[in-house]
């Protein structure tokens, strides 16, 4: 009987950790999802060191004009699309690393918003990124750039979350050094503040090609201002 029952209580502690470990590895490939995508970055070529990087979710991804409008900035465009703050912290040896920029501009958080992560997490995480950026190169100067006002935040109620972050994305610009942030909103919304949906595509929270311009009209002055204030270019 004595062996009988250790047999099955083997059987039972085996199953149990089994049962524990397969949701365990669902949850690690979930939480990888964008691996792929970004492992592509790796096959592209080699920027130069000390240029612009481009990095953040979708509004950047889907910038196809980036380099054109930027230009004569040395950019690069490595944004990968739906992606929260989380995931560019798990990236930044990928995404970061093998550019070695020396201005690195940001957009990201409007997924988390989505997401309905708290402003306090989004900009903890933030932070967190920040810090691996001034670890890996002290030297590095760091844009961020504000999350728009889009229809489809008015239209899901999350415009106090987006006001909250970007708040948030400022105050940490005046605290930190080579840290900055430029509100591009005013160039997507009316003078009352309401989206421009024609500057939209139809889920109203990623820019047409006009969007991009009108962005650009804001962003470019301030890549190259912050770019101007770099010693070590």
């Amino acid at each position: 009987m004595k062996c009988v029952f250790k047999l099955s209580l083997s059987i039972y502690f085996c199953f149990s950790f089994c049962s524990w470990a397969v949701p365990s590895a669902g949850v690690a490939v979930a939480t990888n999802k964008y691996t792929a995508e970004v492992a592509k970055f790796a096959l592209q070529p080699v920027p130069a060191p000390g240029g612009v990087l481009l990095v953040g979710s979708s509004t950047f991804k889907r910038w196809t004009n980036a380099v054109q409008d930027l230009a004569p900035l040395p950019v690069t465009n490595r944004a990968f699309g739906g992606s929260q703050t989380s995931h560019q912290l798990m990236f930044f040896d990928q995404v970061v690393s093998p550019c070695h920029p020396k201005l690195i501009v940001w957009y990201c958080g409007s997924n988390d918003v989505k997401g309905k992560k708290e402003p306090q997490s989004i900009l903890q995480r933030t932070e967190e990124w920040l810090d691996k950026v001034m670890k890996y190169d002290s030297s590095i100067q760091v844009l961020l750039v504000s999350i728009h006002r889009c229809p489809q935040k008015h239209r899901d109620g999350q415009i106090d979350v987006v006001d909250a972050v970007n708040r948030g994305y400022e105050e940490i610009a005046r605290t930190k050094e080579g840290v900055f942030y430029v509100d591009v909103n005013p160039a997507l919304q009316s003078p009352t503040g309401e989206s421009r949906a024609e500057l939209y595509v139809e889920d109203g929270l990623h820019l047409n090609v006009e969007g991009y311009h009108q962005m650009t009209t804001f962003l470019k002055p301030a890549i190259e201002k912050v770019w101007g204030k770099n010693p070590n270019r």
